[in-house]
């Protein structure tokens, strides 16, 4: 009998980045002097290592911990032990011991660096590297008094030489010229494709979902005195080679809310559950995001696929097999593969409110064949 748990609780993952924030983390987590400090984000379900290029080196800076028994054990070190009834069989067989994505709870509290990411065919081809660095966010919230918005895409684009010239000589006057502040709101959900910069507005806290990867190039290499050092800027290439990946196509404020806000999709309405799809393949073929409201004690159909689920809003129990955990506002656990069906329970006169971050099927997929 496997008596590997169907339910993981994944305890905070904090990890440090060249910028500041994580007070509304802070409070998730139940913390009582709660602050803005140098780790600003929360890694969930994460088997990708930070990569912190001029930090001093943290082992398995990155990588989730699960409470099994109440004792913290490295993620990967159970998805090794049994990929099968973690991941499912169809997972498994195409990605081996990968999640094949990353999920993020983000609160920054000042505007972050401007930046981008590779594609993945750049990655796979210029880079050795299997993933690029497609990402999707859900905000979920926005501090008092701050005018929520990102960047995101050119609106007055740079020739790639000019380009080259502004980033190398941190001619920002000049680089921010380029931008226009893309309006946001909780709610709404946003990707932006490898290639395009952008960089968030302060006081967004949101959760992030991407391809498995830690690939940046950053354009600027200083914000509020934080310094971002000589090896973290360009993915260890020449700057001249790394400022390739950028797509300088012209993108209007209006052809940007068209591109890339998406609008939620409506699966599922039955008693006590009302299922969306929020992020899928139309965007990403490798992850989904799903969020369900619920309202009384319902069954949730997990269908061979595994699940990290992190709680937004409300208190609750999840249940399946023997397995229960306890949620609130801010948890986050990992749902196996092998579960099949999770029930999940709102306590309260509040409803549950869970996001859902999936694998993506590849329609592909053949069942391997025994010898």
């Amino acid at each position: 009998m496997n008596n590997n748990p169907l339910i993981l609780d994944l305890p905070p993952n904090r990890v440090r980045r060249n910028y500041h924030g994580g007070l509304n983390l802070d409070r998730f987590a139940g913390k009582t002097n709660a602050s803005d400090g140098n780790r600003p984000e929360d890694w969930l379900c994460s088997l990708t290592e930070a990569l912190n290029p001029g930090m001093a080196n943290e082992a398995n800076e990155g990588i989730s911990r699960a409470l099994v028994n109440g004792r913290p054990i490295l993620l990967r070190e159970l998805i090794e032990r049994d990929p099968v009834h973690y991941l499912g069989k169809r997972h498994s067989c195409q990605f081996g011991v990968q999640i094949g994505f990353l999920a993020k709870l983000l609160d920054p509290s000042m505007r972050l660096h401007m930046q981008a990411h590779p594609t993945r065919e750049y990655s796979n081809k210029e880079l050795g590297k299997p993933w690029g660095k497609f990402e999707c966010y859900l905000i979920l919230s926005v501090r008092p008094g701050v005018e929520p918005y990102i960047y995101l895409g050119f609106q007055r684009p740079p020739t790639a030489q000019e380009w080259h010239r502004i980033v190398t000589e941190q001619d920002i006057p000049a680089m921010m010229a380029c931008f226009e502040k893309i309006p946001v709101k909780p709610g709404e959900a946003w990707y932006v494709p490898g290639g395009f910069p952008h960089a968030l507005g302060e006081g967004l806290t949101l959760l992030e979902v991407m391809e498995p990867s830690d690939l940046v190039v950053r354009c600027e290499f200083e914000r509020n005195g934080i310094i971002v050092p000589p090896d973290a800027r360009f993915m260890g290439l020449d700057p001249s080679e790394a400022l390739q990946i950028f797509n300088y196509s012209h993108n209007s404020i209006e052809e940007i809310q068209r591109k890339f806000s998406i609008t939620a999709e409506t699966l599922t309405v039955r008693d006590g559950l009302t299922e969306f799809l929020r992020i899928g393949p139309r965007q990403i073929d490798c992850f989904e995001v799903r969020e369900i409201w619920v309202e009384s004690r319902s069954e949730y159909v997990m269908g061979g696929r595994f699940a990290v689920a992190v709680v937004v809003e409300g208190e609750g129990v999840i249940h399946s097999g023997q397995d229960s955990l306890l949620v609130r506002k801010g948890s986050c656990c990992f749902l196996a593969a092998a579960s099949n069906r999770v029930q999940i329970e709102p306590r309260g006169s509040a409803r549950l409110k869970v996001l859902l971050c999936l694998p993506g099927w590849n329609d592909s997929y053949e069942e391997p064949t025994s010898r």
